[in-house]
């Protein structure tokens, strides 16, 4: 038997190396050409949104730029012409020149600015004011009184201007916007030209042209290129580029291929609904495809390569490794089977050892994922674990992240309980996370588990430190997931999303913002994307006193009041337009007065679930209204009601007794400071949690807020004395320290105890 098996050995494997070599790189290069072209293809496309992206962030920040500073007190003064005096156009000049200052160093984009006044036919720059006739710039004017909008993207134009004495030409790409911000042309007292230099845009291009081949440009609507590294083609049509196709062919997004002369050239592009430019990316196809050709000739030489390796490993593991497992057969066959040539007991005891090796890479394959699912959950729950050690098990199941930057979805499939069975419920379950992964997927990286039946958490990861555009990708991965989900598995998903963190640690906050923003289904309705951001209400201080009226109002439903509560809505209303608020801020405050409403009225133990219509989506309603009286007489409607609700469960309650009893007796005793709850029940024989529930459901407030409106009404009426000191005051309705006495006085009315003496009627309450 010597030297049998090893001559076997080295002729059959040699063989079958040698066949399965040549036919994996041969079939590896026919697989690989097709989807690397593919892949190459959308690639580019991929790379002309992210400019797009990136271009549009830029324009879209300045132009909210431009609705804030427009909104400036002054800057309406100057495009008005109403100046009482030239002393006030100094002090508006010298206001505007700090605030044009601002303006350029908080957005370091924008090139330059100018504000017109229609009125007077003059322009006010960071340091010039002149008339329109003697103005370095004025190319923009004839679109400006051609524009049948509110604002407009202008295409790459040439200016000179004069800095120290010399003159620069500059190609820049210009925003016009009018003022008022929504008005008819026939209404229009000016505009604000905003300049960002064309370089900024094509630096933007230059960037992305250094991850791939080619050469990337903007063009307008009628083929002008508007933006391009090469200069020399700016001011032209794209029909003077040869390799580039027909205007009419670029619609949408894709790809168009054509053949000039010896070679071809395939042109990417992606049209943005922002303001009508397209973005083109012209590449020749022998540059775009040599990674085609690189792969060929690593295929080859890697098949070639590993033919000789194998050819080796065959004969060395003949030469020098065979002998010791022939002398192994040769013995075992000798002993144990009584012939050398009878291999039987052999074969069957190596197929049992190949049995039980599958049998445990089976059960380890089987339990890969239910440590995803575990690793994972830890993540969102924030267990008590180390994060540098689960970084090590990422691979091994297949999670893969980049180092920081992560955002949380939490994804709820609506009405469960309309859906079949619960096997149907875990089968949608299932196919959600699986498109939330591949969707995910084509975006940056990231993973999603099954929380629990109906629920799927998604985490994503994202490799630029770009917070606001990772929310916006977020944004929109959970829009697809949203469509996708009504579109083919003809059901419903809320999606709720958190905002970005930078570390692992930080995944658990995402996780818990997305759920609270999750909660908001209730207002929001099924089917829709609820963002974090969309329901932490807005804290700007110019918008602090109409803010401040919303709690007036709820106080209002709070006290059941109808009449005053019209009045109140009406005042904010006007308010709200008077002071320029934009339209998705109106929206959006009237989602938080709701909030704030329903909130209040849940405290005094009305179900709001027993009020609200499941079917009717709030924010849609409100989202559809034509215009700000339709809104307002929505929310009058939906706050009347919850008003009348309230009144019903207030009328069906029967009054109690000993409640009243101790209301007698706070009326007689609110000047003792040391009155309390604890105090109130020794002195009735009842348990403090007791007595503190039974005086909620009675009086809808908790004890010690009552004891403090009764304070503090009596303290209005006597600091109606002038005679009266407010230490003396604050002793007689039974506060010791003067200080925490103003504190919860104007905490109470909005007005200091010395305010409400000068001016009762003003009180905010």
């Amino acid at each position: 038997m010597k030297g049998t098996i090893s001559a076997r050995f080295k002729m059959i494997y040699g063989i079958v190396f040698l066949l399965i070599i040549s036919t994996t790189a041969w079939l590896s290069y026919l697989s690989s050409k097709g989807s690397l072209e593919g892949q190459l293809k959308n690639t580019n496309i991929a790379l002309l949104h992210l400019v797009q992206q990136k271009i549009e962030m830029i324009l879209r920040e300045i132009d909210t730029n431009t609705i804030n500073f427009i909104q400036e007190p002054e800057v309406a003064f100057f495009l008005n012409g109403r100046y009482a005096n030239d002393d006030l156009r100094f002090n508006h000049f010298n206001v505007l020149n700090t605030k044009f200052k601002v303006l350029m160093n908080a957005n370091g984009n924008i090139s330059s600015f100018y504000l017109y006044s229609l009125q007077n036919k003059s322009m006010l720059t960071d340091n010039t004011f002149a008339d329109e006739a003697d103005f370095y710039d004025m190319d923009w004017l004839p679109a400006f009184n051609n524009m049948q909008r509110y604002h407009q993207w202008l295409d790459v134009r040439k200016i000179t201007t004069v800095s120290s004495g010399l003159q620069l030409d500059k190609n820049v790409i210009s925003l016009v916007r009018q003022f008022p911000l929504i008005s008819n042309p026939q209404f229009r007292k000016g505009a604000i030209i905003v300049n960002i230099d064309e370089r900024t845009v094509a630096n933007l291009m230059e960037d992305v042209d250094k991850q791939r081949l080619g050469q990337t440009m903007v063009i307008n609507d009628r083929g002008m290129i508007i933006s391009s590294k090469d200069k020399d083609q700016l001011y032209k049509p794209l029909s003077s580029i040869e390799s580039a196709p027909d205007l009419d062919k670029l619609q949408g997004s894709g790809y168009i291929t054509k053949d000039i002369g010896d070679g071809s050239f395939t042109t990417f592009y992606v049209s943005s609904q922002y303001n009508g430019w397209k973005y083109i990316s012209i590449v020749p196809d022998p540059v775009m495809n040599r990674p085609l050709e690189v792969v060929r000739n690593i295929l080859l030489s890697f098949a070639a390569g590993m033919f000789v390796v194998a050819i080796i490993l065959v004969y060395a593991v003949s030469s020098y490794t065979f002998r010791p497992l022939e002398r192994f057969f040769q013995a075992f066959a000798g002993k144990k089977l009584g012939a050398h040539d009878d291999l039987t007991y052999l074969e069957k005891f190596f197929k049992q050892m190949m049995s039980d090796n599958e049998s445990l890479q089976k059960q380890m394959h089987e339990s890969l994922p239910a440590l995803k699912w575990r690793l994972i959950m830890s993540l969102l729950m924030a267990d008590r674990t180390n994060y540098n050690r689960m970084r090590k098990y990422f691979d091994m199941l297949g999670i893969h992240f980049n180092d920081s930057r992560f955002v949380v979805l939490v994804m709820e499939l609506d009405r469960k309980q309309h859906i079949a069975s619960p096997r149907d419920v875990y089968l949608f379950t299932y196919a959600i996370s699986n498109v939330a992964e591949e969707l995910v997927a084509g975006v940056c990286r990231g993973v999603s588990v099954e929380v629990n039946d109906g629920v799927v958490a998604v985490i994503m990861s994202f490799e630029e430190d770009d917070p606001q555009g990772n929310q916006l990708q977020a944004l929109q991965i959970a829009d697809l997931v949203r469509n996708y989900v009504a579109e083919h598995f003809k059901q419903t998903v809320t999606i709720g999303v958190g905002s970005p963190h930078l570390q692992l640690e930080g995944i658990h906050e995402s996780y818990k913002e997305a759920q609270n923003a999750l909660k908001y289904k209730l207002i929001m309705g099924d089917n829709t994307v609820i963002s974090i951001d969309d329901v932490a209400g807005n804290h700007n201080d110019k918008f602090y006193r109409i803010w401040a009226m919303s709690d007036t109002i709820v106080g209002l439903i709070r006290d059941t009041d109808k009449s005053k509560l019209e009045l109140q809505l009406e005042k904010l209303f006007d308010e709200t337009i008077k002071s320029n608020v934009p339209p998705e801020m109106i929206k959006q405050m009237c989602i938080q007065l709701i909030m704030k409403s329903i909130k209040a009225i849940s405290d005094k133990g009305l179900d709001i679930k027993q009020f609200l219509d499941p079917k009717e989506n709030i924010y849609f309603r409100i989202d559809s209204c034509a215009n700000v009286e339709d809104i307002r007489h929505y929310i009058s409607s939906f706050l009347q009601e919850l008003i009348i609700r309230t009144e019903e469960r207030r009328e069906s309650r029967s009054p109690n007794d000993t409640v009243h009893q101790i209301i007698d007796y706070l009326e007689h005793n609110y000047m003792d400071s040391n009155l309390s709850l604890n105090l109130i029940a020794s002195d009735f024989n009842l348990s403090v949690p007791y007595l503190s529930k039974l005086f909620k459901e009675t009086m809808e407030m908790n004890f010690m807020d009552y004891l403090i409106q009764i304070r503090m009404e009596k303290s209005k009426q006597l600091l109606l004395d002038p005679r009266l000191k407010i230490n003396a005051i604050a002793e007689q309705v039974g506060y010791n320290n003067a200080q925490s006495f103003i504190r919860i006085f104007k905490k109470y009315t909005g007005q200091t105890p010395g305010e409400y003496r000068e001016n009762p009627a003003d009180e905010k309450r």
